[in-house]
C-alpha cells in the first residue's frame, strides 16, 4: 500500500519529502500538478517512486472525470479531503493488482512528458522566429504614423 499524507496546501510551504499537488476547487479538481497554486491539496509521499505513481493515478482519475462525481458546492464546486483520499485508496488497491503494468506505464508517460516539454520549447522558438520575421518584413521603424 502506498504511504501518503494529504493536506490543504498553505502557500509558500515547501515540504522536505517528495510531493505533488492536486487542485481542490473547480471543475478541474483532482488534477495533479508539479507546482503549487491557490486552492490545492499537498500530497506528500515517502519516496519519489511513490510520488510518481501517485501522479500517474491522479492524472488517470482526473482524465476519467472520476472526481467530478464527488464535487460539492453550487457556486464554486470543491472536493472534500476525506472523499479525495477515499477515492485514491479505492483505485490504488485496484491498480496495485497489476503492478508491472503500472511501472511500464509510468515510465512511458515520463518519456511522453519529456517529449511534450521539448515540443513546447520548439513551439516557443518558432513563435519568436515568426515575430522577428514580421518585424523584418514590415520594417515597423520605417513607417511613420
Amino acid at each position: 500500500m502506498i504511504n501518503y499524507v494529504i493536506k490543504t496546501h498553505t502557500p509558500g510551504f515547501q515540504p522536505s519529502k517528495p510531493h505533488l499537488f492536486a487542485l481542490s476547487k473547480g471543475y478541474n479538481a483532482g488534477r495533479p500538478m508539479k507546482t503549487e497554486c491557490p486552492n490545492c491539496f499537498l500530497i506528500t509521499c515517502h519516496t519519489q517512486d511513490e510520488a510518481d505513481k501517485m501522479f500517474f493515478l491522479l492524472d488517470g482519475l482526473w482524465r476519467s472525470q472520476i472526481f467530478r462525481m464527488q464535487l460539492v458546492g453550487s457556486v464554486i464546486p470543491f472536493l472534500h479531503v476525506h472523499e479525495f483520499s477515499k477515492t485514491i485508496n479505492r483505485y490504488w488497491k485496484h491498480i496495485h493488482e497489476s503492478e508491472n503494468r503500472v511501472e511500464r506505464l509510468v515510465t512511458a508517460f515520463a518519456a511522453i512528458e519529456k517529449l511534450q516539454n521539448e515540443i513546447n520549447g520548439l513551439n516557443k522558438l518558432l513563435d519568436q522566429y515568426k515575430a522577428i520575421a514580421y518585424i523584418d518584413v514590415l520594417k515597423t521603424q520605417k513607417v511613420e504614423f
